[in-house]
């Protein structure tokens, strides 16, 4: 199955009030902040499972933290539907 995000790259969140950056890993590791701007902020790691050529989700510990669906790149930015929540990440 392909992975519809490309393991070394990084998503920045694209967003007045919160930080929401990753950092997808080809071994299936997520390196995460998450936060507000000019707030607090944590960099929790994550594992993903690829579901489908458009959707994955991120697990911690305790299961499934996030489900990312709809997936939709164009250019530098990533498009999609994170715990049903419309939102717009650029791809560095």
């Amino acid at each position: 199955m392909k992975t519809p995000l490309l393991a070394g790259r990084r998503l920045a969140l694209i967003c007045e009030t919160s930080t929401e950056s990753y950092s997808f890993g080809p071994d299936g590791t997520v390196a995460a902040i998450l936060g507000e701007k000019n707030g607090p902020a944590c960099a929790p790691i994550f594992r993903y499972r690829v579901l489908s050529a458009d959707s994955i989700e991120l697990l911690d510990g305790d299961g499934v933290f996030a489900a990312w669906t709809h997936i939709e790149i164009d250019g530098d930015l990533l498009r999609a539907r994170c715990n049903g929540q419309a939102k717009v990440f650029r791809i560095g």
